[in-house]
């Protein structure tokens, strides 16, 4: 039995293979609901553009978008400004507690 198995995914009436390793049914899943999620954006780009304009472009403004939510999310799960602040304040305690 094989390590790994192909799934197809239709990405703007093309099909792409992508190759998952076995037991990981979590990566599959994920897979399958990004091509979903493109699919939907596919439907209301064209929608938008009443067809003007290519299945190319289109997926490009779609890579563009999900890079844009990816870089906010970056941004969202920055925790080193917490950090710095925790640690500040564990020296002020240490600092205090040393002094008492």
């Amino acid at each position: 039995m094989k390590d790994e198995f192909q799934i197809k995914l239709d990405v703007a009436g093309r099909l792409y293979p992508v190759t998952i390793k076995r037991g990981d049914e979590q990566d599959e899943f994920l897979f399958r609901k990004a091509s979903k999620r493109v699919q939907q954006y596919v439907l209301e780009y064209r929608q938008y553009f009443a067809k003007s304009i290519e299945d190319r472009d289109i997926l490009a403004l779609i890579a563009i978008q999900l890079a844009r939510e990816v870089v906010l999310l970056e941004g969202k799960n920055n925790t080193e400004p917490f950090t710095q602040k925790i640690r500040q304040l564990t020296k002020q305690m240490e600092d205090y507690l040393q002094y008492k």
